[in-house]
């Protein structure tokens, strides 16, 4: 940038985020309440300012030069920042249009989804919830930016990420109601290891709360799928005869709706403890504290029967 930060105009980074959500300078224009003839003087700026053209005409949009898409996440994220900044003591849920950020491991969705959509739905149906599947807990996420919020297992956590456990949730094994092996003779341990597994774990996780407890009995199960996505686990449960060892807040949401049955692990296992962890700089963000709020009245609300 020729200028430095005391002589550039900040109003240049919101006409670069306008166009770049708009993608042509009369739209543009029209977005920020300025005319035609404005905008474009506003993108001659913008190109001296960072001495590239930054939007080029091809056909009836302006597209991004690569510059300009080098320059798109970090004014989005200083935006962001000054947003919520100005939002601080004036956040109204039931008006705002704020953009949460959330990252979470695959398995928490069906636990907090339903329930957290309904809140927001009826609490505050103008913001917009973006969503990540981030794993295993990523501190670098939420020191970046990218998340505000994470929800997942977490540990050796940075002095500047805050930390709430939510929830501690115990292993069941989960089948076919009609398993040949399960239905008749019950989740026991002979016959729970004499069955093929799917795994599912998460990326960053490194090892398995299953395996480590089977290891302190001299034993082992014979996984014949890995899965980094808890999405086809439950169909590939109900189809086959694999079995399946996961979270029970979890069974009790797949369960009942693709026609599973659950069981207590035959063997002693750790429970998953889940957490919601923040930076720092949104541990007093008003709109930040509403939402962690609303995230935990999500995941204490009853589930259907």
């Amino acid at each position: 940038m020729k200028e430095g930060l005391g002589k550039f105009d900040l109003n240049l980074l919101v006409a670069f985020d306008a166009l770049m959500t708009e993608r042509g300078v009369t739209r543009a224009g029209r977005r920020l309440g300025i005319t035609q003839a404005a905008m474009s003087n506003t993108l001659r700026r913008l190109r001296t300012a960072f001495d590239d053209a930054l939007f080029v005409k091809t056909g009836a949009r302006m597209e991004p030069t690569p510059r300009a898409l080098e320059l798109a996440g970090m004014i989005e994220s200083a935006l962001d920042l000054v947003h919520e900044a100005l939002d601080q003591d004036s956040f109204d849920p039931a008006t705002s249009r704020y953009v949460f950020r959330m990252g979470m491991v695959d398995y928490t969705a069906p636990l907090v989804f339903p329930p957290l959509l309904e809140q927001m739905e009826r609490n505050a149906p103008n913001v917009t919830l973006e969503v990540a599947n981030t794993g295993d807990f990523h501190g670098e996420m939420i020191e970046s930016g990218e998340v505000d919020l994470i929800l997942s297992r977490v540990e050796d956590l940075p002095p500047n990420v805050h930390h709430r456990l939510v929830r501690e949730m115990p292993f069941v094994v989960l089948f076919r109601p009609d398993h040949p092996v399960l239905a008749h003779g019950g989740a026991t341990l002979k016959n729970v290891l004499a069955c093929k597994h799917v795994h599912y774990y998460p990326p960053g996780i490194e090892e398995s709360f299953i395996d480590v407890a089977l290891d302190k009995i001299n034993a082992h199960r014979d996984i014949a799928v890995k899965l980094e996505s808890f999405g086809m686990l439950p169909t590939l449960v109900s189809q086959t005869d694999l079995i399946a060892t996961i979270n029970k807040a979890a069974a009790d949401v797949v369960a009942p709706a693709m026609g599973l049955t659950s069981a207590p692990l035959p063997f002693p296992c750790p429970p998953l403890q889940l957490a919601m962890a923040w930076h720092d700089r949104t541990e007093h963000s008003q709109p930040n504290i509403w939402f962690r709020e609303q995230v935990q009245q999500a995941l204490n609300a009853p589930r259907p029967q």
